[in-house]
């Protein structure tokens, strides 16, 4: 069974048209493939909580082809015998093809995947999930130890299919806000591309695309411990309301000095920052008017930003619209803003922001061009 036939097959089970047999036959299938499991409860979150689409406008539209029959004077007895019976066939038909086109919507927002690693071509076991999110949409999945993580747009999760057994370790690429269940006995490690974080059990929002200039960390509850990669020693234990900003080219500058050493043969200890110069340490700002963090909004779909330049909020609004922005005015980008974006469209955010900066911008494509 290909994945677009399950995933039919399970907007029936949604629409509530799926037989026995099929609801049979669709629980063997997500036993056998378990990474198809946190797929299904994220979209029958999104199925159960969506606004702005009507599952039942399939069945709306059949009815309202039968009322303006009946206002026509047209009876279903003027309907033969064979396509009368197929009335109820229909509807239920509509219906539940009406939960096929949503769920396949829906299901386009992420995407899962199961990978085969090897070493060299040798056939070693080295199968991981991967559940990731496009540019333009989020997603929440919940994985085997009941912990929750949710991705903001353009991000990645990995972790080994035997999760949870003996380790509990993931990879992530991008933002994502955690919720991580306790266990003493297995910490929750968490792996970027910059720094490696240890928890038991806590809340938590890490930002790492690798496009950024910095990884951020910002943790809400609990406690983590930061490993700043390529500096094994340093090890930083975070507070509650805490945020660990860590630049993202300590590892370019750490490979420039090692190449200095190897053509001068000193070690070049002045020519690496000293780590205060890499990283900082900084409390959160909680919003006076409603006890809220700028770092976690995004959960809550809102768009926070404060004292940011707008190129800073550009590379934020490209991953939230799904756009390519483009300042060609080097003052313009320097501009500081602060505000949220919720509901609004991408053109009304820019309208928003004309308020405070004057500025004129071009679309082409999905391009946009901010200039003078």
């Amino acid at each position: 069974m290909s994945q677009e036939q399950f995933w039919v097959l399970f907007s029936k089970k949604l629409s509530g048209e799926a037989s026995a047999e099929e609801l049979a036959f669709l629980e063997s299938m997500i036993q056998s493939h378990p990474e198809w499991q946190y797929a299904i409860q994220n979209l029958t979150d999104l199925w159960k909580n969506q606004s702005g689409v009507d599952t039942t406008a399939g069945e709306d539209a059949y009815m309202l082809h039968l009322h303006r029959m009946n206002e026509m004077n047209i009876s279903l007895d003027a309907v033969s015998p064979e396509d009368r019976s197929t009335v109820p066939a229909k509807r239920r038909m509509l219906r539940w093809y009406w939960a096929a086109a949503v769920l396949l919507v829906m299901a386009g927002l992420f995407s899962i995947r199961t990978l085969s690693g090897s070493s060299r071509g040798d056939e070693v076991a080295g199968h991981v999930n991967e559940i990731s999110t496009r540019p333009g949409s989020k997603s929440k999945v919940q994985l085997p130890d009941g912990s929750v993580v949710w991705l903001n747009a353009g991000s990645k999760l990995t972790y080994n299919k035997d999760f949870g057994i003996e380790t509990r370790e993931v990879m992530l690429t991008g933002e994502g806000f955690f919720d991580v269940t306790k266990n003493k006995e297995k910490p929750f490690i968490i792996s970027t591309s910059s720094i490696k974080i240890k928890v038991l059990g806590t809340a938590f929002n890490v930002k790492a695309y690798p496009e950024d200039k910095q990884t951020e960390t910002s943790l809400i509850r609990g406690s983590i411990e930061v490993t700043i990669r390529n500096r094994p020693n340093d090890k930083i234990i975070l507070s509650p309301s805490e945020k660990l900003v860590v630049e993202n080219n300590i590892a370019r500058l750490e490979k420039n000095n090692k190449q200095l050493e190897r053509k001068t043969g000193n070690i070049a200890r002045t020519e690496l920052p000293v780590i205060n110069t890499l990283m900082s340490i900084n409390k959160l700002k909680y919003n006076p008017l409603d006890s809220t963090v700028a770092e976690i909004q995004w959960v809550n779909n809102k768009l926070v930003f404060r004292d940011e330049s707008f190129s800073e909020l550009a590379v934020k609004m490209e991953r939230w619209y799904d756009v390519q922005i483009d300042i060609t005015d080097l003052q313009i980008g320097e501009e500081r803003l602060n505000g949220i974006f919720e509901s609004e469209t991408i053109f009304q955010a820019l309208e928003a922001l004309k308020e405070s900066i004057p500025f004129q911008y071009e679309k082409n494509g999905s391009k946009i061009i901010i200039h003078r």
